[in-house]
């Protein structure tokens, strides 16, 4: 910030400057390019004095707003009034020494003359004041802007950390127990296995990046992984069909967005009937959208709907969080069963890829 105010009261000062030496041109009163590098230092004491009143912002930038402002003018009036004396000062010395023609109006004091070039350098002074005012403020507001930006930001992924890793703990508890009670069987190889399947299934829940984007074929690789374990426990009861279009494996979308959906299904749907029940996957897409519709069986009973709000609540939240309005979820009761479709902008996720 303190570089954008000696710039904006140097460019002040040279354009107050140069508007002397034409004045001066046009009142027949230029004495060549020895007038020019004689009023050199008039130049450089009122950027310095700009400066130093830009400096003097900062450091009353505590203070209430009229005693501040008070302050400035004061010193805005002090700061003029040296460079009105200054000036009066080298235009004697010039008419003295290499402007002789200037001593009929130079030389001496001319208190009309001194109240005009007062008048005129507390303007100056006073809009050097207001120049870097705006300037600070205006960068203030940029950077508040990217720091709500960042913080915005953060919270996201805060969220989008918390929203994923709402890891169902009846489901941990009901693996754990599955492996217990396979262990107290003797069938130590079968609890191997599990504990391999549930160590793959926590790894890829916990090690990867919450706001990380995930290929739709990895998100389906960890559901058809965390269903091998559910299948310990329901056996034959559960079955699974994934319908993968080939155009699309590689398409992007939130990591674990469909685990608390595939979970609910377990939990609400295929637990809560007597005879098999099968969950269902499909993701197509028309060039523009593509749709993941998810289907598990159910008793009809509308027990499987109100399961599913809180999955549903948490996916839809993933989904505004990276997509805004451009995502989309629907969901309700279908014959024999529940279903559950969301639309991604298929470009969306072709940016996410490239990015």
């Amino acid at each position: 910030m303190r570089g954008t105010a000696i710039r904006l009261c140097a460019v002040l000062w040279l354009f107050g400057y140069a508007l002397v030496i034409g004045g001066a041109i046009a009142q027949g009163r230029f004495a060549g390019g020895m007038m020019v590098v004689a009023n050199v230092p008039l130049l450089l004491l009122g950027i310095a004095q700009a400066v130093a009143l830009s400096l003097l912002l900062d450091h009353l930038a505590e203070r209430a707003g009229h005693v501040k402002w008070l302050l400035m003018a004061i010193a805005g009036l002090v700061a003029a009034m040296i460079q009105t004396l200054a000036d009066q000062a080298l235009l004697q010395l010039l008419a003295l020494t290499i402007v002789p023609s200037w001593q009929d109006w130079a030389v001496g004091m001319q208190p009309q003359r001194l109240v005009l070039m007062l008048i005129l350098y507390c303007w100056t002074m006073y809009l050097s004041i207001a120049l870097v005012w705006a300037a600070r403020a205006t960068d203030m507001a940029r950077l508040n802007e990217a720091r709500a930006i960042s913080f915005a930001a953060a919270a996201s992924r805060a969220e989008a950390a918390a929203l994923r890793l709402q890891l169902n703990p009846h489901f941990l508890f009901n693996t754990l127990n599955g492996i217990s009670s396979l262990v107290v069987r003797g069938r130590d190889d079968e609890a191997e296995d599990m504990l391999g399947r549930l160590a793959d299934f926590l790894r890829a829940a916990l090690v990867s990046r919450p706001d990380a984007m995930v290929p739709i074929a990895q998100e389906l690789a960890t559901i058809r992984a965390y269903l091998e374990i559910e299948r310990a426990r329901f056996g034959d009861r559960l079955s699974l069909a994934i319908e993968l279009d080939p155009d699309l494996q590689e398409l992007l979308l939130p990591n674990f967005l469909l685990q608390p959906l595939v979970e609910n299904a377990v939990r609400h749907g295929v637990a809560e009937i007597q005879g098999p029940g099968s969950i269902r996957i499909s993701v197509t897409g028309d060039g523009r959208v593509a749709r993941i519709e998810l289907f598990n069986t159910s008793d009809g009973s509308g027990g499987a709907g109100r399961g599913h709000g809180i999955g549903i609540d948490n996916s839809r939240r993933r989904l505004q969080l990276h997509y805004g309005d451009r995502a989309a979820i629907e969901h309700g009761p279908v014959a024999n069963g529940y279903r559950v479709a969301i639309d991604l902008p298929i470009a969306s996720l072709e940016r996410e890829k490239v990015a």
